[in-house]
C-alpha cells in the first residue's frame, strides 16, 4: 500500500503525518527547535520507514526548506514537493492580485473547505486568519494577531500593563487590569470573526463557519454563530492539493 508523508512547517510548530492510502497511521508535532536536526531526532521510528511521496506546506525561510529537502532525500530518497499558492487551483480562484503572496497555509485551508462553500474558514494559530470562499472564488480575508501576540504587544508597548494570566477569560467587562486585558483580547478575536462572517450575509446561501488551529476551541466556545472545528484541516488541504 502506498505511503505518503505530509509535513507542515508552521510559524510555531512542525507537524508530520504519515498516511497510507489517505488514512493517517501516525503523526507527530513539536514546537520549533533551534534546528530541524533536533526535531528529526525525536521522530518516532515509524517515520523512518520508506514512503512513496512527501508533500510539504512551509511558511519558513529558504534555508529551513533546503534542510528539509536534504533530510527527506537522506531518509527516504524522495525529493519533497512543496505546495504553492496560485491564481487558480482545483477550480478555486484566488482573490490576491499576486497569488504567491497568499500564505500557503491559508491557501490549503481554502482548498480544504471549498467543497462546503460558501464558507468562512478561520485559522486560530500564531496569527488569526479569516478567509471566505463562495462560487469557486476566494473572496479575500483578514489577518490579525492571535491572543498571545496581542498580549505581547500590550506588555512591550506599555509600562504599567503587567497582567496576571486569567485561566478562563470571558467576554464580560473586566474588574481588574488582568481581566480587562485577557477579556479584551478574547473580545477582539471573537468580534473580528463574527464581524467578518456577518459581512457576507448577502450571499445567496447560508455561510458555513469552520475553525482550525491551536486556539480554535478557546475562541469557538464564545462565538454566537453555529460552527464546526476541524483540527487537521491543513492535512486535508494538503491531501486535496497533492491528489491524495
Amino acid at each position: 500500500m502506498a505511503k505518503q508523508c505530509f509535513i507542515d512547517m508552521g510559524n510555531s510548530r512542525i507537524k508530520w503525518w504519515l498516511c497510507e492510502d489517505g488514512q493517517v497511521i501516525a503523526s507527530h508535532a513539536c514546537w520549533h527547535k533551534q534546528n530541524l536536526a533536533e526535531f528529526a531526532a525525536e521522530l518516532p521510528a515509524i517515520f523512518h520507514q520508506p514512503v512513496d511521496f512527501v508533500g510539504v506546506s512551509s511558511v519558513l525561510d529558504e534555508p529551513s526548506n533546503q534542510y528539509l529537502m536534504w533530510l527527506c532525500e537522506s531518509w527516504w530518497q524522495k525529493k519533497p514537493v512543496f505546495a504553492q499558492s496560485s491564481a487558480l487551483y482545483l477550480d478555486i480562484q484566488c482573490a490576491y492580485q499576486q497569488p504567491q503572496q497568499l500564505g500557503i497555509d491559508r491557501w490549503l485551508h481554502i482548498l480544504a473547505v471549498a467543497p462546503q462553500q460558501p464558507v468562512c474558514v478561520v485559522s486560530c494559530g500564531t496569527a488569526v486568519t479569516i478567509d471566505v470562499v463562495a462560487n469557486n472564488r476566494h473572496l479575500g480575508g483578514f489577518i490579525l494577531p492571535n491572543m498571545n501576540l496581542q498580549l505581547l504587544a500590550l506588555v512591550q508597548g506599555t509600562q504599567g500593563v503587567r497582567p496576571i494570566e486569567v485561566e478562563q477569560p470571558s467576554l464580560s467587562l473586566g474588574h481588574n487590569t488582568s481581566q480587562a486585558v485577557y477579556h479584551g483580547i478574547l473580545l477582539a478575536c471573537v468580534g473580528a470573526i463574527e464581524t467578518a462572517y456577518r459581512q457576507q450575509q448577502q450571499l445567496e446561501q447560508p455561510l458555513a463557519l469552520i475553525l482550525t488551529g491551536g486556539n480554535a476551541h478557546k475562541i469557538a466556545q464564545h462565538l454566537q454563530i453555529e460552527h464546526d472545528i476541524i483540527p487537521e484541516l491543513l492535512l486535508l488541504g494538503m491531501q486535496r492539493y497533492f491528489g491524495y
